[in-house]
């Protein structure tokens, strides 16, 4: 029996190693719908956007309905906002910043693959100065989202690669991107947020855009690195009036509504992460929303 197990076990693992093996060698492209729109994903050497959190797909038809102007996504990744912002408004500005060479080259043919409209994508990250980092991997993917720029944000897991990348200040930025009025940022930059907040300071006083942010756990009171910088970032929104919304999600990652919360208190519930800041004046325009039912299907279907 042990044995009949382990060669069954021995044939599987060859398998999806065959699989992968193919994946990356055989380019393909499927076909998703969000919202009613087809959107075409390129497999490209095993990499391709999976347009998952279905819960963000209703957050985005909320916020752009509310807000006019470019959307500024800061960490393009492999363009799973960058699908459902196109999906759902086909004629936003997009603007997106990532500083991964291998993520810009997959999103640009995603953007071709669609034929979508005014998008630009920058390839440098934000930051609080102009410099160059070190993006360090923590997987062999070469698309990694967990990759990180902020050094000792992950001590314990091991780093398999390292890329040099450029980042750069917004304001550094706006002769080649010239003066956009932006209604909506999303932020996902898996530890350096308070840079990037720093760095768009200035355009988030300008413009009061919605900010939609996630904000990896600090998990507990001895990190105290992730804790004074979660401080910190509390600190500037309280500073302009901005109001932080916890995003809540059902069993089935559909959303369920906004939460305001007081502080982002220590946890260690990645389901807790994600955030919609905005102007205190500006609260009524986001209701909480609890009518989303617990087994709602998502808003998305891949064929």
């Amino acid at each position: 029996m042990l044995k009949r197990f382990l060669g069954d076990l021995a044939q599987r693992t060859a398998l999806q190693r065959g699989i992968k093996w193919y994946q990356k060698k055989v380019n393909y492209v499927k076909k998703v719908r969000i919202n009613g729109a087809e959107i075409r994903i390129p497999s490209i050497h095993g990499i391709c956007c999976n347009p998952t959190e279905p819960w963000m797909i209703d957050l985005l038809a909320n916020v752009l309905q509310k807000r006019s102007g470019a959307f500024l996504d800061v960490g393009v990744n492999v363009g799973q906002t960058l699908a459902k912002v196109k999906a759902l408004d086909p004629d936003r500005e997009y603007i997106g910043f990532e500083p991964n060479p291998t993520c810009v080259s997959y999103a640009q043919n995603l953007i071709n693959a669609n034929a979508f409209k005014n998008c630009t994508l920058i390839p440098v990250g934000l930051f609080s100065k102009d410099c160059v980092l070190s993006l360090d991997f923590y997987s062999d993917h070469p698309e990694d989202s967990s990759a990180c720029m902020i050094d000792n944000f992950r001590p314990d897991n091991k780093i398999y690669s390292r890329a040099f990348v450029p980042v750069f200040q917004f304001n550094s930025l706006i002769s080649i991107l010239g003066e956009k009025s932006v209604g909506i940022v999303k932020i996902d930059v898996e530890g350096a947020e308070l840079e990037v907040v720093k760095s768009l300071l200035d355009l988030i006083r300008r413009d009061k855009p919605i900010i939609l942010i996630e904000l990896l756990p600090v998990y507990s009171n001895d990190n105290t690195f992730r804790k004074d910088r979660q401080d910190e970032l509390e600190r500037i929104f309280a500073d302009i009036d901005y109001a932080i919304l916890r995003v809540e999600k059902t069993p089935s990652n559909a959303y369920s509504g906004l939460n305001r919360i007081d502080e982002i208190e220590i946890h260690s519930d990645l389901s807790r992460c994600d955030y919609v800041i905005l102007p205190s004046a500006q609260l009524l325009e986001l209701q909480p929303r609890r009518d989303t039912p617990a087994n709602k299907a998502p808003s998305m279907l891949v064929s």
